[in-house]
């Protein structure tokens, strides 16, 4: 097994924090009993301190491209000169020799092998210089930004549970606990470059998500949600365990390099190849709840505290989804029919389904949940046309950032609402009307986030939208473009409804002294904390990523993967 160097050993930073983090909390909760307010503060802390090293490590990763594709230049000129003129040193010495004159000592010197090569060896070489290039771990561009929204949603998650504890005079230990597991397991999903940690993170990342949602087990539906999630995610697990030993009967290999040279190099893919490749795509299903592996999903949402709603209709989906999307595109499991007909199937009936149902919801978490299982299947286009890497990956990190901020706005201020001494949280359509008059603050920042989900024009998930069917475009999707735009146009109700429930103004408000109740909208104002202001900047983010989204482009087009060696 390779060794890592401390050069190495520095880009793996933020899961040594991580690491350390969950080993410090664990010492304090066996020797040294604190409260929930400095626990809440200490993972917080480390969550800062990990997203500042990822985001320290992804400015040196990206910083350096320039100057590395300058260095790319000049060898490759070189490289020219010596091998584009040979005959000319060679006739220099012949004439030296021949006029009996003295050679003065020649000291050769030994050129690297990449030199000798062509420029695409040179290339490589360049490119592991700034890229950390591991067994299990790839470190590039691509997982230092996925790394970092990880880490900041799981932030938001850490101060929203704060908040929504507030009221409770026992201690929640164990929660941030579990929400910094989460965090390491994620993390470990988007770094993975072999089957194994990608296994590791996932299990890692759903068995911390079990614990989530039955944590507070005295809510209604909270012990059933967490008994249905258990028991789905093994099944998923045994199916994606399978799927991975099928894998590797066929191919010998367990990374996603050698899965990608394997396939490449088949003539013809094996049937083992194919069941395992179905086997694995069963048990990614389950995760990301593509239809027909989606029942589990609403049920679960409305038994999990808002928080907790949030961390796995985000991190759980972005980690998951990353991770998918770095073996697809390393590894070229579309290029068979079969496999690209079942994806298309699957993106189709998660589209339907999701829009489908999300009208008759009147709770707000099964609404989400419904309409997750939609956003996941037009996601999944640009899995399917994944051959155009670029524009694939572009659009995958646009619609992510855009489906995260919504998120925040939406269930963020539903968590504010509520308290976990309820029996269930304040997540009806009923508890929302006239919340503007209440909290015009959230209540704007919410409705731009419900705007960012229909993909209405102005906001970044219409710009997230718009890439997708661009990028189905050029892929000829024509099926899955034609319904991406018929019913985005049909699940502007259920947003829209919602939307218009924020600022009815209520029955009951006194209406007599205008003066006194616009001092009170006013003073609402004022009442502004940490989760507030992480609501209104993603609000904020979503207006200006949909009026200049260059910058964002921009962002995701930098961080690109890396193929591992």
């Amino acid at each position: 097994m390779m060794a890592i160097t401390t050069y190495e050993f520095i880009y793996l930073l933020p899961l040594l924090i991580l690491g350390s983090a969950i080993v410090i909390l664990i010492f304090f909760l066996l020797f040294n009993r604190i409260s929930t307010q400095q626990t809440a503060m200490l993972a917080i802390f480390c969550l800062l301190l990990s997203l500042v090293s990822s985001t320290c490590i992804g400015y040196k990763i990206i910083s350096g491209s320039d100057n590395d594709a300058l260095i790319l230049t000049n060898l490759a000129q070189n490289v020219d000169e010596v091998t584009d003129k040979p005959t000319e040193v060679t006739d220099d010495i012949n004439d030296a020799a021949t006029n009996e004159q003295m050679l003065p000592e020649m000291h050769t010197v030994e050129l690297p092998p990449s030199m000798l090569n062509d420029g695409a060896s040179i290339e490589d070489d360049i490119v592991r210089n700034k890229n950390v290039i591991l067994t299990l771990f790839t470190i590039d561009g691509y997982g230092a930004l996925y790394t970092s929204l990880i880490l900041f949603l799981s932030i938001i998650v850490s101060t929203l549970a704060a908040t929504w504890f507030k009221n409770e005079a026992t201690h929640h230990d164990l929660f941030y606990l579990m929400v910094l597991f989460s965090a390491l397991g994620a993390t470990t999903l988007i770094y993975s470059s072999h089957l194994i940690s990608f296994f590791i993170g996932m299990e890692l990342l759903s068995i911390m998500v079990v614990g989530l949602v039955g944590y507070q087990y005295t809510q209604k539906y909270s012990l059933e949600a967490a008994i249905k999630y258990m028991v789905l995610s093994v099944i998923s697990t045994s199916f994606l365990l399978m799927g991975i030993a099928f894998y590797y009967a066929a191919t010998g290999e367990l990374t996603f390099s050698g899965l990608s040279y394997q396939l490449s190099t088949l003539s013809s893919p094996s049937i083992l190849l194919l069941l395992g490749v179905c086997l694995m795509l069963v048990g990614i299903g389950f995760k990301l709840s593509y239809v027909p592996f989606q029942l589990w999903l609403p049920d679960v949402y409305q038994g999990a505290p808002t928080c907790v709603c949030l961390l796995l209709n985000t991190i759980g989906k972005i980690a998951i989804f990353c991770a998918v999307a770095r073996l697809f595109l390393l590894a070229p499991i579309v290029n068979n029919e079969t496999i690209r007909i079942i994806m298309t199937i699957m993106a189709f009936c998660s589209i339907i389904w999701g829009n489908v149902f999300s009208i008759t919801q009147h709770k707000i978490k099964r609404l989400l949940a419904y309409s997750s299982i939609a956003h996941l299947g037009y996601l999944l286009i640009a899995l399917i046309a994944v051959q155009y890497q670029v524009l694939a990956l572009e659009t995958i990190g646009v619609y992510l950032i855009g489906y995260m901020l919504a998120n925040i706005c939406v269930l963020g201020v539903i968590s504010l609402e509520s308290c976990s001494n309820a029996k269930e949280d304040h997540d009806n359509d009923v508890d929302l009307y006239g919340l503007f008059w209440r909290r015009p603050i959230i209540a704007l920042a919410m409705g731009i986030g419900l705007l960012s989900l229909a993909g209405l024009p102005l906001t970044v998930g219409f710009i997230g939208r718009f890439s997708l069917i661009l990028l189905g475009v050029t892929a000829e999707l024509w099926l899955l473009v034609g319904t991406v735009v018929i019913v985005s146009a049909f699940s502007l109700y259920f947003y829209l409804r919602l939307v218009i429930i924020l600022f009815i103004k209520p029955d009951n408000m006194i209406k007599t002294n205008l003066t006194n109740t616009n001092i009170s909208i006013f003073a609402k104002f004022k009442q502004i904390g940490i989760n507030e202001v992480f609501i209104v900047g993603s609000a904020l983010f979503i207006v200006f990523c949909g009026v200049y989204p260059k910058w964002l482009f921009n962002l995701v087009s930098i961080a690109q993967y890396l193929t591992p060696q």
